[in-house]
């Protein structure tokens, strides 16, 4: 048996808190396999049609502004699937990236690639909808 007792020096619970480290806290969330296949499914589609828009803009030298801007969308749309793959799910910066796609997406405004971001964009708001069911469940188990 242990000598030590709730409330003596040492104990984690009376360590003062340095208010400078507290963070917003990562709502992390697991998705039940239909959902997975879901948002896998969709960010499979969005990759697609990320892709297809930007093939679109590859002939003409005028279209090199608006393909650049789909570049760092496809890359987040990559690290989205990366997480949605791995184990450790933070809602807020999945959130944060489709925001992101979202707005490289809506700054193109060449109608060459407009049926392809069209599709995206519901893709997007697909995704946002698995992530905001998952963490309301997640809220919801918490509580």
């Amino acid at each position: 048996m242990s000598s030590h007792r709730p409330g003596q020096k040492g104990d984690t619970l009376l360590r003062p808190i340095d208010k400078g480290s507290l963070r917003p806290m990562a709502v992390n969330f697991n998705l039940s396999r239909p959902a997975l296949a879901r948002a896998l499914a969709h960010l499979r589609t969005l990759r697609a049609s990320i892709a297809q828009a930007r093939d679109a803009l590859m002939h003409f030298k005028d279209d090199r502004v608006d393909r650049d801007r789909l570049e760092p969308a496809a890359r987040r749309v990559d690290d989205l699937m990366n997480t949605f793959t791995g184990s450790g799910r933070d809602a807020a910066q999945i959130s944060r990236w489709l925001t992101e796609i979202h707005s490289g997406i809506e700054e193109v405004t060449n109608p060459k690639s407009a049926e392809a971001l069209r599709e995206a964009r519901v893709d997007i708001a697909a995704l946002l909808e698995v992530v905001s069911t998952a963490t309301a469940s997640a809220a919801g188990a918490i509580h």
